[in-house]
């Protein structure tokens, strides 16, 4: 499996909401290789296996080691020259990126001239060419978003720090991960407090959070195993609140779907279906994926040809009036984006097909279980892979993620050669495992404990549940 570095990044504003339950079951999720904090003394919060490093510390050179990706920690532009001695030394992998952290470079954004500078760049840049490095390096500043990065002629810089360019008084309290790889690829994710400990339960907030905690509550498996009765005597929760809460818990610490509706899910031969894209407003959906239940098999559309970016459209269309016109069509967010991207691609690339797919029988379950509230999923958060993996999925580990997978498509799309084409067989098995995860979370969505007591968007029913229901197969067909 392809070898990644987690860089964890806990801004004073975030480690301030966290309790230590809550960080805890925070860096049990994020399993970093790296924690950044902004002050020395906060890493007394975190233990000591993890390489712990901080904006003010003293801090310089390697933090991780070889082979493999790296993090290597700057304070001023001299310290570059250091780099070069670890290059000599073998202590940087010359096969993989190395990521150097500082804040030495931030991004200055004028929205008078709508013109964006890297303030520091000329020192930086200075020190960078007299250091004379011969590896690859990313440039990670504090001071820039998880989500910005750019190609200053030459010198790419990442940001890391949530909140960073926020103006407010009070900074963004997030926490930040980073999965850093060898070819110089990130995927940053960030997350709120609140989706760790109590409050990442549905229905709990700082509030509830610590009136569960101040009548004994203090962790999830405390409130899962409560009765409803005992939660309702709390104040401010009331039976429909106890009831959603308690679920939620159980739903996490069993690992487990309830369902909280009666509504059924499309029978008829369900067709999975996953699309890779080259970013959030595509101009080429380059692989898509398909599970077809019917006859137990997968099978991919995929485009390899720059100029041809239809290609992949046109033969899942093809393959679709040909064999799934009358069966539901399964994605997972599909309603905000598979859905109407592939709507979009086929009226372009294949309007001959266009009827037939704005006919389709389209099934968004993630939409279905958490926006119309018929299913309370497991999972520290909705993403597909974490409530597969929190019921028990085990999949294919490719060590690839969407975010990467999107990079490395456009640094091909921008330029194919060798040098940037794909693993396609890699990347169609990442696919193939997205789709087979959707099945199966599917499969537990369908197959679930029915919780009459918990109806539809949280409201109450007159019984509390016997912990022995089971809904009957025709209850979810």
């Amino acid at each position: 499996m392809e070898r990644s570095v987690v860089l964890a990044v806990y801004p004073d504003a975030a480690l301030d909401r966290l309790t230590d339950r809550q960080l805890g079951e925070s860096l049990d999720y994020v399993d970093p290789d790296v924690v950044l904090v902004e002050r020395p003394y906060r890493r007394t919060r975190f233990p000591g296996g993890v390489a712990t490093v901080a904006l003010g510390g003293r801090d310089v050179g390697p933090v991780t080691d070889p082979p493999g990706p790296q993090v290597a920690v700057v304070r001023s532009p001299d310290d570059l020259a250091a780099l070069r001695e670890h290059e000599r030394r073998g202590s940087l992998d010359a096969d993989a990126e190395t990521f150097v952290l500082s804040d030495l470079l931030s991004v200055d954004v004028d929205l008078v001239a709508l013109e964006t500078s890297l303030d520091g760049r000329k020192a930086y840049e200075r020190a960078l060419s007299a250091a004379d490095l011969e590896g690859s390096y990313t440039h990670l500043t504090t001071a820039a978003a998880p989500g910005y990065r750019n190609d200053w002629g030459g010198l790419v810089v990442q940001g890391v720090r949530p909140g960073a360019d926020e103006t407010g008084a009070s900074p963004g309290a997030a926490v930040a991960a980073l999965s850093l790889h060898a070819d110089g690829t990130v995927a940053a994710d960030t997350y709120d407090p609140g989706r760790f400990g109590l409050e990442g339960l549905a229905g709990v907030g700082p509030t509830r959070a610590a009136t569960l905690r101040h009548a004994g509550y203090a962790s999830k498996s405390d409130v899962a195993s409560a009765s409803v009765d005992d939660l309702r005597t709390l104040d401010g929760i009331g039976a429909a609140t106890a009831r959603r809460v308690r679920y939620a818990a159980r739903a996490r610490v069993d690992g487990r779907v309830y369902r909280t509706s009666s509504a059924r899910l499309p029978g008829n031969d369900p067709v999975f279906v996953d699309v890779e894209t080259d970013g959030l407003s595509p101009t080429m959906l380059w692989l898509i994926g398909v599970y077809d239940t019917r006859t137990d098999a997968y099978r991919s559309f995929l485009a390899t040809d720059p100029d041809d970016r239809g290609a992949a459209v046109r033969a899942f269309a093809s393959w679709y009036a040909e064999n799934a016109t009358d069966r539901p069509i399964v994605a997972y967010n599909g309603e905000r984006f598979d859905f109407p991207h592939l709507t979009e691609h086929v009226d372009r690339y294949c309007p001959a097909h266009a009827d037939a797919w704005r006919d389709a029988w389209t099934f968004d379950l993630l939409w279905w279980a958490r926006t119309e509230d018929n299913a309370v999923l497991p999972g520290v958060t909705n993403a597909l892979d974490d409530v597969a993996s929190a019921l028990g999925w085990a999949g294919d580990d490719t060590g690839l993620s969407g975010a990467v997978v999107g990079q490395r498509f456009r640094r091909w799309l921008a330029d194919p050669r060798d040098g940037t084409e794909l693993d396609w067989e890699r990347h169609e098995a990442y696919c193939e495992d997205d789709v087979r995860a959707l099945a199966y979370v599917y499969d537990a969505v369908r197959d679930a404990e029915h919780v009459a007591g918990v109806a539809a968007g949280g409201g109450p029913t007159d019984t509390e549940p016997a912990e022995t229901a089971q809904g009957t197969l025709g209850d979810f067909s």
